[in-house]
């Protein structure tokens, strides 16, 4: 009788120390498996306050970048410069961006996201505002260094916000939201500027408004966002990237994929209106016909993420964009000038695809307490895309004589995004590599828990 209740009492204690270890509760991580935390126990309206603050720092972190376009011409002949050197307005941004994009990420994953975007975020504003109140141009492209730094520093902590206050059922829908602000964020730049210019009194007090406006929206994520709740547990103390991260072989293709995309995209945005008006275009003509490309990146930004979240697929989004991309192009090289007001918007759309399955695809390669570090590296190769295809179109133009080669360029780069999309693993939930890494989701809002305020196993 002894040794049956002795038993028992064994198998009782087995039992509550397994309930308690979370196997029953949905916080058991099998080893192995793609780790993302636990959020708060919120309301669903929390989790989309933080992503309207993700949405307004992205919105404004192309409003700095893009504010100078519309009035560089006025900017060279105030500061006394020449052309070449106010090209590195938009270059240099590059450069620093891809460098602080990777610190930004490591830090994130270190120290958490709420203080290190916040930080990106203020000095993202502040060196916009500073900007204004320059008279000679290296103290200009100081400030441009600042606010690149600040944008570098900001960048990774978006899809990591996403990623931790949203289930994965709709991240996509999320993903595809923020991501929208960034060519919003260029739209409002490109054609508003030139009016907030003349209410200002110039270009200066143009490039202040839109650093007073960045400011208040890192106000906002500084007051709104916090961690969320499990994170806390995965965050590392030590700076570093990790082994695993750099080893991560898809990873770098994504980061390979970006890297094209984004220097197609600074082709088509920086390069486009002149080449539009070589081949007989007006300038107002050329302007509008931009106007409705980013139009149509807009539009793609948001359903490319949404449709991938609801279908679990990932790599059919960007075979069919990237190809799109090199079939319209190719459009523009044999086509009458005529034939680009219809080209340039399906362009557009189909640029945007591979930059937003960019922001998605890093948390399903990665665990949740390493997604700043892969996002990081991501966005770091990526972001050197903008000042190669700009420099590379130049180049091109230069060698060439024409914007052909510079075309034909373009075509080469999206299939090469098609191929490498056929190395990439299917990650999304009805793939191979994602019914092996990711077999549960933990909750992320009080509707997942039951009444007693466990938590609901999801299978």
């Amino acid at each position: 009788m002894y040794r049956g209740e002795a038993r028992m009492n064994v198998l009782f204690e087995y039992a509550l120390s397994t309930r308690n270890s979370g196997y029953f509760t949905g916080s058991y991580q099998p080893a192995g498996k793609v780790m993302h935390p636990m959020g708060e126990q919120r309301s669903g309206r929390y989790s989309w306050a933080v992503l309207t603050s993700a949405t307004l720092v992205a919105l404004s972190m192309n409003l700095t970048l893009f504010s100078p376009g519309p009035v560089l011409n006025s900017i060279r002949q105030g500061l006394h410069t020449s052309f070449a050197e106010i090209g590195l307005i938009f270059t240099l941004p590059a450069v620093i961006t891809s460098v602080f994009s990777l610190i930004g990420g490591v830090l994130a994953d270190s120290i958490g996201i709420r203080r290190v975007a916040g930080a990106g975020g203020v000095l993202l504003g502040l060196g916009g505002l500073l900007r204004g109140t320059t008279v000679d141009f290296l103290t200009f492209l100081l400030f441009t260094g600042l606010f690149a730094v600040g944008l570098g520093l900001a960048l990774p902590n978006l899809p990591k916000a996403i990623n931790g206050w949203f289930p994965k059922s709709t991240v996509g829908l999320a993903s595809g939201i923020y991501v929208m602000g960034f060519p919003l964020g260029a739209s409002l730049a490109s054609g508003v500027t030139t009016y907030l210019a003349e209410a200002t009194g110039g270009w200066q007090g143009a490039l202040r408004s839109w650093g007073l406006v960045a400011l208040s929206f890192s106000a906002v994520w500084l007051i709104v966002v916090r961690e969320p709740r499990g994170s806390k547990d995965m965050v590392k103390g030590s700076l570093g990237l990790p082994g695993s991260v750099a080893r991560n072989f898809p990873l770098w293709v994504v980061a390979a994929s970006l890297f094209m995309n984004t220097s197609i995209f600074s082709i088509e945005v920086g390069w486009f209106p002149t080449l539009l008006a070589e081949r007989g275009a007006s300038g107002q003509e050329a302007g509008l016909m931009v106007s409705i490309f980013s139009i149509a990146n807009m539009f793609t930004v948001f359903v490319v993420p949404t449709l991938s979240g609801r279908l679990g697929l990932r790599r059919p989004f960007i075979w069919a964009f990237a190809g799109t991309s090199a079939l319209a192009v190719t459009s523009l090289i044999i086509a009458p000038p005529s034939a680009a007001w219809i080209i340039l918007p399906v362009l557009g759309g189909a640029v945007a695809g591979p930059f937003a399955m960019g922001f998605l695809l890093p948390a399903d390669l990665v665990d949740y307490s390493h997604l700043g570090s892969a996002s990081g590296i991501v966005l770091s190769v990526g972001w050197l895309g903008i000042g190669f295809g700009s420099w590379l179109a130049g180049l091109l133009r230069d060698l060439s004589g024409s914007f052909y080669t510079t075309l034909v360029a373009i075509v080469i780069s999206a299939l090469l995004i098609v191929a490498l999309a056929f190395v990439l693993p299917e990650t999304g939930r009805r793939g191979r590599y994602a019914r092996s890494s990711t077999k549960w989701e933990p909750p992320a809002h009080e509707d997942d828990l039951t009444p007693t305020g466990e938590s609901i196993r999801i299978v």
